[in-house]
């Protein structure tokens, strides 16, 4: 983890940590990722293309589902520190949340319109999206799925860590906390039909077989904060025998907030399966035992240098890419730089980059 830890730490260092508007003028030549192929995973640095190598400023139009909270900050800011690292322009949609998809189909089908050369496209459903994914490949315009699943073939890339696999590690955390014995556990994985929320269930649930820990309820909703708070405590007070609160990130941080209100911080724990801000101070306040990291950041770069590459006609190391997950915990805690997880504090949303300015 050290080691891995390091090489993220040098990545960031030089463009992470300077104020929100300046450029990145040194950052690192590569990324250390997980490959994904037909055979198997492998550890491998993923080379950034440089300044230099790119033939003109492409228009990258860049889909999000929303910027309600700080994971898609983060996003952003990994997005667009790269836009200007790499001195291209870029055009950020969001959406407004996971029941928009017909507001994302919209936006979409403007950036096709209006002559995006690439597309990165943080999905809100899967399958909804197919349709225009295929539009935008036929018309030759790559589209690269970044961080929430696409379902069509003709997608172009991913840059994602699996949501599967981030929720199996969280399962597997709680498995030896319980070290054998029953513990009863309430769910909360975010919105039907997304696709990284749907491989979240699979995979805590496939981590958790055979064990002693049973999901007693599990409820989907949006990730707004206060939909997960009411799913959350509501829960608390149909099922007074959860031991364990466990979700995606804001579900978590809502979680940390229901225990406490609920006067049951002596007995039931909170976990998550995806990090942000809220849930990293809750593991450092002891109000939240666990979560892996996917290194929000270094997927948005990893997203841009996708679409440059296939846009200058270069070849990528996979079609799909993405950081190793690692275990947040309060004894792991001081092992991360807070940048290779999450947006600079002082980091404010950028909606459009024109030649990298």
């Amino acid at each position: 983890m050290k080691s891995m830890v390091a090489k993220l730490a040098l990545l960031l260092v030089a463009s992470a940590l300077v104020p929100s508007g300046a450029w990145a003028q040194d950052a690192a030549t590569s990324i250390p990722v997980e490959l994904v192929t037909d055979q198997g995973k492998k550890d491998a640095e993923w080379p950034l293309i440089q300044a230099n190598e790119i033939s003109k400023p492409w228009n990258i139009c860049v889909l999000f589902p929303h910027l309600k909270d700080s994971y898609w900050v983060a996003a952003n800011y990994g997005v667009a520190d790269e836009i200007k690292r790499t001195k291209t322009s870029m055009t950020l949609y969001e959406a407004g949340g996971y029941t928009n998809l017909s507001t994302q189909l919209s936006q979409m089908d403007n950036c096709i319109a209006q002559g995006a050369d690439g597309i990165i496209l943080g999905a809100i459903s899967a399958d909804g999206v197919g349709a225009l994914v295929k539009k935008a490949t036929d018309a030759g315009i790559p589209v690269i799925d970044f961080v929430n699943g696409v379902n069509e073939p003709s997608v172009s890339g991913h840059a994602l860590v699996s949501f599967y696999d981030l929720a199996y590690t969280t399962g597997k955390y709680i498995v030896d906390q319980s070290g054998g014995k029953p513990l009863k556990v309430g769910f909360f994985p975010g919105p039907q039909g997304a696709g990284w929320s749907d491989d979240a269930v699979r995979g805590f649930n496939d981590a958790i077989k055979g064990s002693q820990v049973e999901v007693v309820v599990t409820r989907r909703g949006d990730t707004g904060l206060n939909v997960q708070l009411d799913l959350i405590s509501n829960a608390l007070l149909t099922y007074e025998d959860i031991d364990w609160v466990v979700g995606v990130d804001i579900a978590a941080e809502a979680g940390a907030i229901a225990v406490r209100n609920a006067g049951l911080a002596d007995k039931v724990n909170v976990a998550a399966f995806d990090i942000i801000p809220p849930v990293y101070e809750d593991i450092k306040a002891g109000a939240t035992k666990a979560s892996p990291t996917d290194f929000t950041t270094l997927q948005g770069r990893l997203a841009v240098d996708m679409v440059l590459r296939l846009l200058e006609g270069k070849e990528l190391l996979a079609k799909r890419a993405g950081p190793k997950p690692q275990m947040v915990t309060s004894e792991t805690l001081n092992n991360f730089e807070y940048t290779d997880m999450f947006a600079p504090k002082d980091f404010k949303v950028v909606f459009n980059l024109t030649e990298g300015k």
